[in-house]
């Protein structure tokens, strides 16, 4: 072979293995969650998975039944929300064998969570202004977290109570209090000149 066609040659088989090489990125799914993990860069980064699996009929007509007029409705299994403390909330402990469904009502998020035995265990409710809650729950965070700000508040209903869920700072000082909509401050818990600290007043 002459030194020109070798030189072709060996020019298309590197061509070829760099195009295989930048065509390796791959995408691995768990759970809800999917990680990009790229081979030319290195980098990895959390994107969104639409993921589907069976939720039974009559859950979800349960639960059309309940909200008429909702958007964005989206079911998936048990996870944890940023908005809920389930130590606070007291209810049942739940795994990747339950329900959670995330939807919109009035331009509020909601979350709702029901156990493998379809039975609704609690919703929970972003608060968007802390000038509008209960004034039995706003005159509690004043006498009992006088100089705390309140940073977000969630509303938490079950089968035997409505609460608010309300995160609270004070320089360093953090506070998370789960006060009752008739003002009763039912738990606290966070972290006080250093030290931790935890409540149950229930």
């Amino acid at each position: 072979m002459s030194s020109k066609k070798l030189l072709v040659v060996i020019i298309a088989i590197v061509f070829a293995t760099s195009c295989r090489n930048n065509s390796t990125d791959k995408t691995e799914t768990t759970g809800t969650t999917g990680t990009l993990l790229s081979s030319t860069t290195s980098v990895q980064r959390s994107i969104p998975v639409t993921q589907t699996f069976p939720v039974p009929d009559h859950l979800k007509t349960s639960f059309q039944e309940k909200y008429r007029d909702v958007q964005d409705v989206r079911w998936s299994r048990y996870e944890a929300v940023d908005n809920i403390d389930w130590d606070l909330s007291g209810w049942p402990r739940m795994d990747s064998s339950d329900y959670m469904v995330k939807f919109n009502m009035d331009r509020i998020p909601y979350w709702e969570w029901y156990d493998d035995n379809n039975n609704w265990i609690g919703t929970v409710s972003v608060v968007p202004d802390v000038n509008g809650l209960p004034p039995a729950v706003s005159n509690a965070v004043k006498s009992e977290f006088p100089g705390y700000t309140t940073i977000a508040v969630s509303k938490e209903n079950d089968k035997n109570t409505t609460a608010y869920e309300i995160q609270l700072k004070k320089g360093d000082d953090k506070m998370k209090a789960l006060i009752s909509e008739s003002g009763s401050v039912m738990k606290k818990k966070g972290v006080v000149a250093g030290d931790k600290m935890k409540e149950k007043n229930m």
